[in-house]
Formats: structure tokens, C-alpha cells, sequence
């Protein structure tokens, strides 16, 4: 239960450290990157290991950041923070 209110004191922190930019993005770990984004991510990519987790604003709008290597490729998708879309870039 603690973890799951220092969960949501993280998220919200990270919004509104966000809303005070019209853009900017910073790494943060896995543990502080929301269950639904966790979810979408796993979904789609079932056997990718995240190299890095970020938390973005762009254009008005929140996303988190994951990237990864796929192959020898590296590769970067964004995720709403309801895990409703995963784009690549």
C-alpha cells in the first residue's frame, strides 16, 4: 500500500515538474514508471529489456520514453501514461 502512494506521489511529482516546461524530458528508473505504461510496453515488445526509461513533455503533451535494442538496432517508443499508445519514433 506505502508503495503504491509513493508510486502516485512519484507520478505526480513528474507531471508537475513537467507542466512548468513547454518541453523537456529526464531519465527515470523503472520502478517509478507507472504499471499501465509497464503493461503496454510488455505487450507489445514481450521480450525487449528497456536501456533506458524517460519521462517527456513535448508539444503539450506527457509521454514516457523507453528505449531499447531490437537486433542490432536501437530503437525509442513513446507511451501514454495510460498505456492506451505505443508509438515508435
Amino acid at each position: 500500500m506505502k508503495m503504491n502512494a509513493m508510486k502516485s506521489m512519484s507520478l505526480i511529482a513528474i507531471a508537475i515538474f513537467l507542466s512548468s516546461c513547454s518541453s523537456s524530458e529526464f531519465e527515470i528508473k523503472e520502478n517509478e514508471v507507472p504499471k499501465d505504461v509497464l503493461n503496454a510496453f510488455k505487450a507489445k515488445y514481450p521480450s525487449v529489456q528497456v536501456t533506458e526509461w524517460e519521462a517527456e513533455k513535448e508539444d503539450g503533451k506527457f509521454y514516457f520514453e523507453a528505449e531499447f535494442k531490437d537486433g542490432d538496432k536501437k530503437k525509442e517508443v513513446h507511451i501514454t501514461p495510460d498505456g492506451s499508445s505505443v508509438t515508435e519514433e
